[in-house]
C-alpha cells in the first residue's frame, strides 16, 4: 500500500487498509476519508469542517471514512463509511457504487489506488490539512510526484509545507495554505482575585516565568536570569520546578548561592526585594502565564523535563514563548509557532540569556504574543478556509460534468 507524504519522503512503507467499502448511495456526495495518522490527533478539526459545510451549504451529503477504531460521534448528516481496501478493484467497486462529486483526503496518507482510480473516472479528488513536518523536511527526494498531480487541490497547513510541495514540481497554483485544523486550546484558569494581587506587585517589574524546569537546567536558567539582571536590575524570575517537592531544597540552594528567595508555599507572593519566586503548585500555571509576558518552557534546552508543558499554554494566554531544541512531545505545536514568528527558539544557556533580556522589551514580547494568540485560534480560519476550498472544488466538478 502506498503511504503518507512523510512515509513516502523517508522511504518507508505504509500499513494496509482491510475495511470493506461502505454501502451504496444514490446520488453525488462528497466522499471524506481521514487517514490514520490525521485521526490519531483527534477530530476535532474534521467535526469544525463538517459544521461548517452543513452551514454554507446545507443539505449537502457527505459520507466519511474513519480508519479502525472506537465509534466516533458524528452529525445526523454525516453518514460513517470505513476505508476501501488500497487495491483497484476495491476503489473501483466504491466509486461506481457511491459515485461521488469530489474525494477529499484529510491529513498526510494518500491512498494510491483510490486515487488513481478516481481520477480515471474522472472524480476530481482534493487533500486537506497536510502538514509535513520538520523531520520530513530535512530528508531527501519526495518520490511520488506523479500521483500527487492526480489531486486536484492540496490545502496545506503552513508556509513551510507549501515550499515543499513547490519545490518538488508541483504546479503552485495547485496548493493553498490554509492554516491548521483543531479547536483552540482552553486557557488554564485562574483567580481573578489572586492575579490582582500578584500584578498589583508585580507590575513595575520586568517579569519571566521558567516552566517546568528539570534539575539539570537550573543552572542555565539562573545564568539567564544574571545575564538579564544586567539589563533590568529589578528584574523577577518566576521558578516553577519540573518536581514540586524539590522547590524547598532548591530554595535553601539559591539562598545559599545568594540569591534573595520567596517560595509560593511558604512566603505566598514575592516582596520587592525577590529575584526569584519558586511556584510550586502546578494547578496555578494559569496565574504564572498570566503574569509573566515571556515564559521559557522548562526541559527543551536539553530534553529532562518529566512534567513538559505544552506551548499552546502561555501562548493563549499572551506570554511570549522561548524555547530549546528538544521539543518532543509537543514538536508539532512548537513547529507552528516557530513558522508563525510565533515563538523564540533558543540553542544553549547564552542564547537563553540573550532572549529573555532582549523580550523583556514590551514590543518585542508583544509581537511574539501576538502571532502566537492567532496561531492557537486559528483553527476556525482554518476550518473556514478548508470548506471553501471544497465547496469550489465541488460546484467545479459538477459543472465539468455537466458542460
Amino acid at each position: 500500500m502506498l503511504g503518507s507524504l512523510a512515509r513516502w519522503w523517508r522511504g518507508e512503507p505504509g500499513p494496509e487498509a482491510a475495511a470493506p467499502p461502505p454501502s451504496e448511495a444514490p446520488g453525488p456526495l462528497i466522499w471524506m476519508q481521514v487517514g490514520p495518522e490525521a485521526a490519531s490527533a483527534g477530530l476535532d478539526g474534521v467535526r469544525q469542517v463538517l459544521a461548517r459545510l452543513d452551514r454554507l451549504r446545507p443539505g449537502m451529503r457527505v459520507m466519511l471514512a474513519l480508519p479502525p477504531g472506537p465509534e466516533q460521534a458524528l452529525p445526523d448528516t454525516v453518514e460513517a463509511a470505513v476505508p476501501p481496501e488500497d487495491s483497484l478493484a476495491a476503489a473501483r467497486d466504491l466509486l461506481d457504487r457511491v459515485r461521488p462529486g469530489l474525494v477529499v483526503l484529510f491529513g498526510n496518507d494518500l491512498p494510491g489506488a483510490l486515487i488513481t482510480a478516481a481520477d480515471r473516472a474522472g472524480i476530481a479528488v482534493m487533500m486537506v490539512d497536510v502538514f509535513l513536518p520538520p523531520p520530513a523536511r530535512r530528508l531527501g527526494r519526495f518520490g511520488q510526484r506523479g500521483l500527487l498531480r492526480r489531486i486536484r487541490r492540496i490545502v496545506v497547513r503552513d508556509q513551510a509545507s507549501f515550499g515543499l510541495l513547490e519545490r518538488q514540481g508541483l504546479d503552485p497554483a495547485q496548493i493553498d495554505v490554509g492554516g491548521a485544523l483543531g479547536l483552540p486550546p482552553k486557557p488554564l484558569r485562574c483567580s481573578e482575585a489572586e492575579r490582582a494581587s500578584m500584578a498589583s506587585l508585580t507590575h513595575t517589574r520586568p517579569v519571566w516565568l521558567a516552566a517546568a524546569v528539570p534539575p539539570a537546567e537550573i543552572d542555565a536558567v539562573l545564568a539567564a536570569q544574571a545575564h538579564a539582571q544586567h539589563h533590568a536590575h529589578r528584574m523577577l524570575l518566576i521558578l516553577a520546578p519540573d518536581q514540586p517537592d524539590d522547590a524547598l531544597e532548591l530554595g535553601d540552594r539559591l539562598t545559599d548561592a545568594g540569591w534573595a528567595v520567596a517560595s509560593r508555599s511558604l512566603e505566598g507572593e514575592p516582596d520587592a526585594e525577590t529575584e526569584i519566586f519558586l511556584a510550586d503548585d502546578p494547578a496555578e500555571y494559569g496565574l504564572w502565564y498570566r503574569i509573566a509576558p515571556v515564559s521559557y518552557m522548562g526541559g527543551t534546552l536539553i530534553g529532562a523535563a518529566s512534567q513538559g508543558r505544552s506551548p499552546f499554554e502561555p501562548a493563549s494566554l499572551g506570554s511570549a514563548v522561548v524555547h530549546g531544541p528538544q521539543t518532543a512531545p509537543f514538536a508539532a505545536d512548537y513547529a507552528r509557532l516557530d513558522e508563525a514568528r510565533a515563538a523564540r527558539s533558543i540553542h544553549d544557556d547564552t542564547s537563553l540569556g540573550e532572549a529573555i533580556a532582549d523580550l523583556m522589551s514590551p514590543d518585542r514580547a508583544a509581537v511574539l504574543a501576538h502571532n502566537a494568540w492567532a496561531v492557537t485560534s486559528g483553527g476556525a480560519a482554518a476550518a473556514e478556509a478548508i470548506v471553501r476550498a471544497i465547496l469550489r472544488e465541488f460546484d467545479a466538478a459538477r459543472a465539468e460534468r455537466t458542460s
